[in-house]
C-alpha cells in the first residue's frame, strides 16, 4: 500500500522540522519544493523533490515549481477520480503544508522596489492553497504553523481530523488567500487614497485581528478589533492593564483623540459615550482640564480625559483624585506622573501621538442592507473659506472663538450645536432630532454649569434652515453664529442676526456626524 503524500512548501519555517518529523513518523511521505527540500534534508529529515514528481526542474528563477497536473492532479483528485489518477500514473496527495512569499512584510521595507515587491507575489503557493481547500473534502490543507502540533497530536494518535476539521482548515487557507490578494490590489492600484477616482466597483480589505475584545457595545454582543495592514496603533497602554479596552472605550479613545488632535494650542477633550462633554484650551494642560470639567462636572464622572500635552504628577493627582474616570490619555506622561499613577490601578492611562488621523483615509459603516463607505471628515484649511454675512463683522476675540466652536462642533453628534467662550464650550448639544432641541439642550447644560452668561458663539455643524435658532440664540447671550449656510431661508436668517447685531460667519462646509 502507498503511503500517504504530503506536500511541503514554506517561507516561514516556524514549527516545521517537529511538524514534518511528525508527520514522517505517522507514516507521510514528505514532498518539497527546492528550498523547503533542502531544509529539510539539511535537518535529517527524509523528502523527494517536486521536480521529481513533475519531471520538469523549477524554472524562471523558481517562478514556476508546482504548477503541473502531476500536482494539481493529486491535490485536486476527489474520491471518485481516483481510479483515473492511478491511470494516468499519478499519486494523491492528502496534505499540503504551505504558506506564502512574505509579500505582507516585503510591503513594509523601506526602499523596496516595484520589482522586487512583485517578486513576493506568491502564485504558485496560492494555486497549492486554494486547490486543496477546495479539495477540503479528501485533502487537509494546512497555512498557519500554529495548528501543527493539535494536527501532529491527532496523527500520532492515529486519528483523521474530522470533515468539520477539514473545512474549517480550508475556510482559514482561503481568508488568506483573500487577505494577500486584497493587500497585492490595494498596493498595486490604492484607488482610495486618489480622491479624483471612482469608488472600485469591488472593494476589499487586509485586515487582521488585533484582539479580541470582552464583547461589544453590550455584554451578549461579539466583537474583536481588527486593524489595516502595517497599521499602527496610535495609543498604548502604559498602566492600568488590569481590565483590557474594551468596544465602546475603544470607540471613546478615537473620539477623544481626533478631537484633541484638531488644536495646536494645549487642549482638553472630555468623552462621554464617544462625543465631547467639555472641550477648552488654555496656556498649559492643566489649565484646559479645569475649564473643559466646568464645561460639564457631572457627564465627567467616568468618562475619558485626553490631552495633546505631557501631563505630571500634579496633574494625574488633580484629575484622579477629584472624580473616576475610565481613561487617562496624553502624548506622554512624567515619570513622576507615571510612578503616581499606580494609585489608581482600575485607571486606564494611554499614551498616544498626536497629529493626523487620516489613515484609513476612509470610513466604514456596515448596514443590515450592506455597507457605507465614505472620506473621513478632515479640515483641510476650510477656514479660508469662511465669510462673514452679516452688518457686523465679528471681532477677534469672536473670530477666535467661533474657529474654536466649529473644530468641536466636528465632534458632536447631529444636530450639532456648540455655545462657546475664551476657548471653552459652555454647552454641547446634540444627537437630537431638530436645531432647537439641540440648543435647549446646549444651553441647559451651560446653566446647570453656570456658564451661561454671555457673550457667548454659537457653531451649528449644519445649515440653520429658519430663523428661530438665531432669534433664541440671541436670548441666550449669543453675539456671532458660525454654519455653513445655504439654506433657502438663508437671507431670512441673515436679516435675525442683524435685528441683533450679531455676527454671523457662512463656512461653506456641512460636518454632520452621524
Amino acid at each position: 500500500m502507498t503511503s500517504p503524500k504530503a506536500l511541503i512548501s514554506v517561507s516561514d519555517r516556524t514549527g516545521l522540522l517537529a511538524f514534518a518529523s511528525a508527520l514522517a513518523g505517522s507514516g507521510f511521505s514528505l514532498l518539497a519544493t527546492e528550498g523547503t527540500l533542502a531544509y529539510l534534508r539539511e535537518h535529517g529529515i527524509t523528502s523527494e523533490p517536486v521536480s521529481g514528481v513533475t519531471q520538469t526542474p523549477e524554472m524562471l528563477g523558481g517562478r514556476v515549481k508546482t504548477l503541473h497536473p502531476n500536482i494539481h492532479g493529486g491535490i485536486l483528485a476527489r474520491s471518485e477520480d481516483l481510479r483515473e489518477l492511478h491511470a494516468l500514473g499519478i499519486q494523491p496527495i492528502s496534505l499540503v503544508i504551505v504558506n506564502l512569499y512574505p509579500f505582507p512584510g516585503a510591503l513594509l521595507q523601506e526602499g523596496a522596489s516595484r520589482k522586487a515587491l512583485v517578486e513576493q507575489i506568491d502564485i504558485g503557493g496560492v494555486a497549492l492553497i486554494r486547490a486543496a481547500a477546495k479539495n477540503h473534502a479528501r485533502v487537509t490543507v494546512i497555512v498557519d504553523p500554529e495548528d501543527y502540533p493539535w494536527i501532529a497530536s491527532r496523527l500520532a494518535a492515529g486519528s483523521s481530523l474530522t470533515d468539520a476539521e477539514r473545512l474549517n482548515l480550508a475556510a482559514k487557507a482561503f481568508r488568506l488567500t483573500a487577505y494577500y490578494d486584497a493587500l497585492i490590489a490595494d498596493w498595486m492600484d490604492p484607488i482610495l487614497t486618489r480622491p479624483e477616482e471612482p469608488w472600485p466597483e469591488r472593494f476589499s480589505l487586509a485586515l487582521v485581528r488585533d484582539q479580541a475584545l470582552r464583547y461589544g457595545e453590550n455584554p451578549h454582543q461579539r466583537a474583536a478589533l481588527y486593524r489595516l495592514h502595517g497599521q499602527t496603533p496610535r495609543t498604548t497602554l502604559v498602566s492600568g492593564g488590569a481590565k483590557p479596552l474594551s468596544y465602546n472605550n475603544l470607540l471613546d479613545v478615537d473620539s477623544a483623540t481626533a478631537c484633541v488632535s484638531a488644536f495646536d494650542q494645549p487642549a482638553c477633550v472630555i468623552v462621554k459615550h464617544a462625543g465631547p462633554s467639555g472641550v477648552a484650551l488654555s496656556e498649559d494642560a492643566m489649565a484646559a482640564y479645569e475649564l473643559a470639567y466646568a464645561a460639564d462636572p457631572v457627564s465627567a464622572f467616568g468618562g475619558v480625559v485626553a490631552f495633546n500635552r505631557v501631563l505630571d504628577a500634579e496633574g494625574v493627582a488633580t484629575i484622579l483624585d477629584r472624580k473616576f474616570v475610565e481613561l487617562l490619555i496624553a502624548p506622554d506622561f512624567t515619570g513622576e506622573a507615571l510612578e503616581r499613577l499606580q494609585k489608581w490601578p482600575r485607571v486606564r492611562v494611554l499614551r498616544f501621538q498626536p497629529g493626523s488621523c487620516e489613515h484609513p483615509s476612509w470610513q466604514i459603516r456596515a448596514l443590515a442592507d450592506g455597507c457605507l463607505i465614505q472620506e473621513r471628515d478632515q479640515n483641510h484649511g476650510e477656514a479660508a473659506g469662511f465669510r462673514s454675512v452679516a452688518q457686523r463683522p465679528p471681532t477677534d476675540e469672536e473670530q477666535a472663538d467661533l474657529l474654536f466652536a466649529w473644530i468641536v462642533a466636528r465632534f458632536v453628534p447631529s444636530n450639532a450645536i456648540v455655545l462657546a467662550q475664551k476657548h471653552q464650550t459652555r454647552g454641547l448639544g446634540g444627537g437630537q432630532p431638530n436645531r432647537i432641541d439641540s440648543l435647549t439642550l446646549a444651553r441647559d447644560k451651560a446653566r446647570r454649569a453656570g456658564l451661561d452668561q454671555g457673550p457667548m458663539v454659537l457653531a451649528s455643524d449644519g445649515f440653520l434652515p429658519f430663523p428661530d435658532v438665531v432669534e433664541q440664540a440671541a436670548a441666550c447671550g449669543v453675539t456671532a453664529i458660525i454654519q455653513p449656510g445655504g439654506a433657502l431661508r438663508d437671507s431670512k436668517v441673515i436679516d435675525m442676526a442683524d435685528r441683533y447685531g450679531m455676527a454671523l460667519i457662512l463656512t461653506g462646509t456641512r460636518h454632520f456626524r452621524h
